[in-house]
């Protein structure tokens, strides 16, 4: 499998005669080798062992290109996707086996289509599903992603990495207008939803028990209780309510249920679960299904169902 034949790129190799001018570290760290891209002059460099940290790579690519001054790409038999998304967050190029170009001096970022279906078998990381239901709250299906900082507070670089995650499901078309960066969808939003909820994390990380009298303005109602508030399923007997991890440390949770009419149960989620509550004693409704995907229900499936069809019926 060649890289030509996948992304249409042929790279033709051939011995660098400055490599006597390398420091010896950089010298051990990569094989450098004269590269012609489509015609274009370049350095490859393929590490023999593990990638360099992201500021001594920096440093080493600034050394080469004072013996050269080329352009620089990182030949790469595997990548994580931390690492990956390290490398297009700082413009460093790469090219990925025969599964992923990033080439911004050719203005060259392609894919190939079997890596990206592979790449997203794993679960969304908790800030990419944020923005993911911050646009299936959003009207239109054009969403400009920096409008999402203003609930999400998050940094540039986790929004960044966010919806980079979410182009790679292809559910979702990157555009631009101006500078500013948009997300654009061409099927509805509850399609978008039953398409992605393979991916869709359960953002409870751990659940307990705690006397009622202890239930502090943190804690919002969720769970059966919060799902009886949304559709017609009964509350649990004993009440269930949600909390921010960050605010658990001081909370000593019990691991049993012991006096059910003086306990509640308490999920600690991975993020805030008000943030795009409209009622301040409610998880919202998309966050708490995500919650419930994993009932083996079938009451539960059909007040889902009917749930998702009011969040969505204004759309056309």
């Amino acid at each position: 499998m060649s890289i030509k034949k996948f992304l249409g790129l042929k790279i033709v190799l051939a011995k660098w005669e400055k490599q006597k001018y390398l420091p010896l570290y950089i010298a051990n760290n990569f094989i450098i080798q004269k590269a012609d891209i489509n015609g274009i002059q370049c350095l490859s460099l393929t590490p023999r062992d593990e990638l360099p940290n992201l500021a001594a790579l920096k440093k080493q690519i600034k050394q080469i290109n004072e013996i050269e001054s080329l352009p620089i790409f990182i030949q790469l038999d595997n990548l994580s996707n931390f690492r990956k998304e390290n490398l297009l967050e700082n413009n460093i190029p790469f090219v990925l086996a025969d599964k992923m170009a990033f080439l911004p001096f050719m203005a060259t970022f392609l894919t190939n289509d079997q890596y990206r279906i592979h790449a997203i078998n794993d679960k969304l990381t908790i800030s990419a599903q944020l923005l993911l239901i911050w646009i299936l709250y959003q009207e239109g299906k054009d969403f400009f992603v920096s409008d999402a900082l203003d609930t999400l507070k998050f940094s540039n670089m986790t929004l960044t990495r966010a919806y980079r995650q979410l182009v790679a499901t292809g559910m979702f078309s990157e555009r631009k207008k101006g500078r500013k960066i948009y997300l654009s969808i061409d099927c509805t939003k509850q399609e978008l939803f039953e398409d992605m909820k393979p991916f869709l994390r359960n953002p409870i990380i751990n659940t307990g028990y705690m006397m009622k009298s202890k239930v502090t303005k943190g804690m919002v109602y969720s769970g059966e209780t919060a799902f009886s508030h949304y559709s017609f399923i009964n509350p649990s007997k004993v009440p269930v309510y949600a909390i921010h991890k960050s605010k658990i440390k001081n909370i000593e949770l019990q691991t049993e249920l012991i006096v059910e009419k003086e306990q509640v149960k308490i999920e600690v989620w991975d993020y805030e679960p008000t943030i795009f509550s409209k009622n301040s004693l409610y998880v919202d409704a998309l966050s708490l299904i995500t919650t419930l995907l994993d009932f083996d229900d079938e009451r539960f499936d059909m007040e889902i169902d009917n749930l998702l069809l009011e969040i969505f019926n204004n759309e056309r």
